[in-house]
């Protein structure tokens, strides 16, 4: 993910920002259950990195997702921005991971940077897209569409029919790229607007657009997509206060947390090192028991 990189990280202000109290009034009115989840992952599992590392060294291509699944619960999977699988895949992908995994697909470009989203060729390669949902059944963690840069506050009618044509009982997030959308005035009307449609809000941490990282949840759903370094001195102090803001959002009402990390192309690998740091806090807040990341580097 290279949106919001940045040349020189030790001149970003990591500081998150307060949850305001539109925020808290909606999820005041939350009835959720006491149950607590953390799902989390990396954005693919294909990485020939990974070998060695989070998978066994000798770890054949067509074991990855199997390994993968091993370490972490959950997936971005951002390769489907360039498609939807075809049937054959979806199918090989869920008897390939326990019954807890949850698979999060991005919604094809296709369908998010068109011209007209609601357009018939969208209508159709959404339906294809649906169908791929339905088939991975409940091993489908949150579908999430990241609208195109140029997609800004003025195309509200077009976010509110889409939003309007998507099946209740599928799960989606939307991330919005286009610095007009987080207005004061606009970001109630999307926000009312997802409320009342139960859309989640995807809030990305990434270091060069501090404004996309908001916090105007609507629903029990904490979706966070996050782009780091654990390279960088930052990453440690952002685990600290994504750990004090999960433990607020959470005496709130929030049940569901989503997180998935993106590192440097290069070092993807530093993922590890990430989450053997975040998993014991999470645990510690969560009252869950999920086992750090296993290290075969060190076997």
């Amino acid at each position: 993910m290279k949106f919001g990189q940045v040349d020189d990280m030790d001149l970003v202000d990591f500081k998150l920002p307060i949850i305001g109290e539109e925020t808290k009034t909606i999820l005041s009115n939350l009835k959720t259950p006491n149950n607590l989840s953390f799902y989390f992952g990396a954005p693919g599992w294909s990485d020939q990195k990974f070998k060695g590392l989070i998978y066994p060294a000798k770890t054949p291509a067509k074991n990855f997702l199997l390994e993968y699944s091993k370490q972490f619960n959950s997936i971005e999977v951002n390769s489907t921005r360039y498609g939807t699988p075809k049937e054959n895949v979806i199918q090989k992908w869920y008897e390939t991971v326990n019954e807890n995994f949850k698979f999060s697909m991005k919604v094809p470009q296709v369908i998010t940077h068109r011209k007209d989203i609601n357009d018939y060729t969208s209508k159709i390669k959404i339906d294809e897209f649906l169908t791929a949902i339905y088939n991975l059944g409940h091993k489908s963690g949150i579908s999430f569409a990241v609208m195109a840069k140029y997609f800004d506050a003025s195309k509200f009618e077009e976010l509110t029919l889409f939003v309007n044509s998507w099946p209740n009982d599928i799960p989606l997030a939307i991330e919005f790229r286009n610095a007009s959308w987080f207005t004061l005035d606009n970001i109630k009307k999307w926000q009312n607007l997802f409320h009342e449609k139960n859309i989640i809000p995807v809030i990305t941490d990434t270091p060069g657009r501090r404004d996309v990282t908001h916090f105007n949840l609507v629903n029990n759903h904490l979706f966070v997509r996050y782009v780091g370094d654990f390279n960088h001195p930052s990453d440690l102090l952002r685990i600290n206060l994504w750990t004090e803001k999960v433990k607020e959002f959470v005496s709130l009402g929030i049940n569901n947390v989503w997180f998935y990390v993106h590192q440097p192309g290069e070092n993807r690998e530093r993922i590890l090192s990430f989450y053997n740091t975040l998993i014991p806090n999470m645990n510690k807040i969560l009252n869950i028991n999920i086992p750090l990341l296993k290290n075969y580097s060190l076997s």
